[in-house]
């Protein structure tokens, strides 16, 4: 926010969010952190939630099924599970899932209110501004709420904040019309009348449609007759299809929407039924389908799916950074719909109020979320929470901070967390409290929700969404970084330069420019100045020291690292350039790093090729080290090629000696006193790792300081993506004197 420019603002000191635990269902109201605020987001004090009824109930219904349920209503989770046991063996993967079952998620992704602060980039918006808001996990049922720039948007004069609420349900409605390329004068059949096909009855008729609707419910046939439906009936098929042929001239009507939530194969059979030949269906609910050869391939019929609100909904650079698209090129995206539903309203186009048929204090959200999952609130079109009207006035910035009971940190290593993702919830946090010396002072998160529970779970003394609280806490020393990959080497520079240890997630930085500031930093460190830590575990696996001590008395090895890992989606944001920075920063990191910790010996030259998938992205690497010592390093890396192998192995060779890890559940020696060790379950050095950490940081006597190690390491990746970018070879100078640790 612009100094100066619009007034600071005061937070409660409790401030409530919807939580919803996937485990067993289980809802409550709990007090988080305000949500940190991005340079390009919106801080918005909530006046009205809508509750999207369809959507929400399977969310709460999903969740309170038992496992064996879970997984028949998701199918793609179960896949995901076994080829994460089939890598990763059978405790990370129960881990993973009971963390992922454990961790609390967010409902609702609309809402309307004022805004209260305006993130450095955000120049459209101001204090005091009335908006809605959508989006899943931004637009939330809480009392503050951290919007994207793209997904909020103006609210007329003469629209309620009411209204404007449901403006998520509104922009899907308008995207399914776009998407059914209407026509002035067409005839359209609505299957399923709740709140979104009762927006569509309005939005049909004005934009000069006859339209038909179909539900089980009487009420809710009556409001869609009453808003311009010339006729409105029961899922009998006989009488939607003389509804159908009445209002078309006898041809069947030209589009047909699908709103129901149903396993029932009746409303897509009825669909096909009630359109004409070469008609089409637009599929907005999660409807079971299953199209039958002969009356879909005999008229022909066309059949869509809509993508929520509109272009950019699901990509990053548009949700998440605020870059828009032109209008030239795409004239409806998300926030456009949004805009033109709300113009509707303010057009008296649209009528909301009478489809808002439950009202329901704020406070009050846990017990109506039950209601909707019973079937008590079956017969509810519209349902919004209510907020308790916020101060008025100007008052002063307090910290977006919850503190917990409890004493100071006194460890050696008193820790404060920046992040906290699947990995290191799943992988990392389990073993802090076996680890002696690290007591835990802070943990920041950009969702307040997930900083309160974890801080509960594992005895951190204070929650945060302002990562700045850790780095000014004279009580923290270290600071663990868990964030996604391009803000690692940011948090960490930051860390060394406010004097603190940092442990970063791999990679420590994606590009060079990143990785500058650390160098420069560790460069002008002293002897008690502070130390860097990056999480290659494999370093200190048992197996990598057995395999190490092996080769005690050989100088020169020659270290092959074959990995044949599944390939990773192309939406997955460990693809996207800003977020993730692709597979060779986030996974191939390991096995270089690896390559050159039992080589012994200082990269001099690094040579590496790519191979892309189909979609240009690289997913199979070459990368060979050269060593000052006459050592090799060979890295092989290969997606999709994982089925009926280890996924990794690791060969060391040299001396007369050689020893090999296979999937790090087995190590074979040979030469030297040969033997070797098995075991049931791989362990990939995580509990050691932290161990080796927390003696490092707190200069216990013997410890080794692996800080130059892990910035070679670093320097190493980087040369390989300069490698690649330039199909050459690439010679390492180092910044500054480095040995191996």
């Amino acid at each position: 926010m612009r100094a100066g420019f619009y007034p600071t603002v005061f937070f409660e000191d409790d401030v409530k969010q919807v939580r919803h635990y996937l485990r067993n269902g289980a809802l409550d109201i709990g007090e988080v952190p305000v949500p940190a605020l991005g340079s390009g987001d919106v801080l918005v004090r909530s006046h009205y939630s809508f509750v999207s009824v369809g959507t929400e109930k399977m969310k709460v219904s999903q969740a309170r099924m038992n496992l064996v349920e879970k997984a028949k209503e998701r199918p793609d989770q179960v896949k995901l599970v076994i080829n994460t046991l089939k890598e990763q063996g059978l405790i990370p993967t129960l881990r993973k899932v009971q963390e992922r079952l454990k961790a609390p998620t967010t409902l609702g992704y609309s809402c309307a209110g004022t805004v209260i602060e305006v993130g450095s980039d955000v120049d459209e918006f101001r204090v005091g501004d009335r908006v809605a808001c959508i989006g899943e996990g931004v637009a939330t049922h809480g009392e503050y709420n951290a919007v994207p720039r793209n997904l909020v948007a103006h609210v007329p004069a003469n629209v309620s904040l009411e209204a404007a609420s449901a403006s998520a349900v509104g922009a899907i409605a308008l995207q399914s019309i776009r998407r059914a390329k209407l026509e002035l004068g067409e005839s359209v059949a609505i299957i399923g009348l709740g709140l979104l096909g009762q927006f569509l009855v309005q939005l049909c008729r004005a934009n000069g449609c006859r339209v038909i609707g179909v539900d089980l419910d009487p009420g809710k046939r009556a409001i869609a007759v009453q808003d311009g439906a010339e006729a409105a009936c029961g899922p009998e098929i006989d009488e939607a299809l003389y509804h159908a042929l009445r209002i078309s001239g006898g041809v069947g009507v030209d589009a047909v929407f699908l709103t129901v939530s149903t396993q029932d194969l009746g409303p897509i059979e009825m669909s096909a039924t009630l359109v004409r030949d070469r008609g089409r269906v637009v599929c907005l609910g999660n409807t079971a389908i299953e199209l039958e050869y002969r009356s879909w391939f005999g008229k022909e019929l066309e059949f869509l799916f809509t993508r929520a609100m509109g272009a950019g909904i699901c990509e990053p650079d548009y949700f998440t950074r605020g870059k828009d698209y032109p209008i030239g090129y795409i004239r409806w995206t998300a926030n456009r719909n949004m805009q033109a539903f709300l113009d509707l309203i303010a057009q008296g186009k649209l009528t909301v109020p009478r489809l808002i048929t439950h009202r329901f204090p704020f406070s009050e959200a846990v017990s109506v979320f039950d209601k909707i999952a019973s079937g008590e609130l079956s017969h509810a079109v519209g349902i919004v929470f209510e907020y308790p009207e916020p101060e008025r006035g100007v008052f002063e910035m307090q910290p977006r901070l919850l503190t917990f009971g409890g004493e100071q940190p006194c460890g050696a290593v008193r820790l404060g967390q920046i992040g906290a993702g699947n990995y290191a919830k799943s992988m990392l946090m389990p073993y802090f409290p076996s680890l002696a010396g690290l007591s835990l002072g802070s943990i920041c998160t950009t969702k307040g929700a997930n900083a309160e529970v974890l801080a509960k779970r594992y005895g951190f003394r204070k929650a945060t969404t302002d990562a700045g609280e850790l780095l000014r806490d004279p009580a923290i020393n270290a600071i663990m970084v868990a964030t996604r990959h391009g803000s690692h080497a940011r948090f960490a520079a930051a860390a060394l330069e406010a004097g603190k240890h940092a442990y970063v997630e791999k990679p420590l930085a994606t590009t060079g420019e990143q990785l500058a500031p650390i160098a420069a930093v560790l460069g002008k460190r002293g002897t008690e100045g502070p130390t860097l830590w990056v999480g290659h575990n494999r370093r200190f696996s048992p197996l990598s020291q057995g395999a190490l001590a092996h080769f005690k008395d050989v100088e020169v090895r020659q270290v092959i690292c074959t990995v044949r890992s599944a390939s990773v989606p192309a939406d997955s944001w460990i693809q996207d350039k800003v977020e993730g920075g692709g597979i060779l920063v986030g996974d191939v990191c390991h096995f270089i790093d690896l390559a050159i910790y039992f080589a012994r010996s200082m990269p001099v030259e690094v040579s590496a090729f790519a191979t892309p998938d189909p979609g240009h992205r690289d997913e199979s690497w070459a990368i060979t080290l050269r060593f000052a010592n006459g050592g090799l390093g060979v890295v092989h890396y290969v997606c999709g090629s994982q089925k009926g192998l280890e996924r990794e192995s690791i060969d060391i060779l040299g001396g007369g000696r050689s020893a090999q890890i296979i999937g790090f559940r087995r190590l074979i020696l040979r030469g030297g006193p040969g033997g070797g060790m098995r075991q049931l379950q791989p362990d990939l050095g995580q509990k050691a790792m932290l161990q080796a950490m927390v003696a490092q940081f707190s200069g216990a006597p013997g410890a080794v300081d692996y800080t130059e190690s892990f910035l070679v390491s670093a320097q190493a990746l980087l040369a390989a993506q300069r490698s690649i970018a330039e199909r050459r070879i690439v010679t390492m100078e180092p910044r500054f004197p480095f040995g191996i640790g």
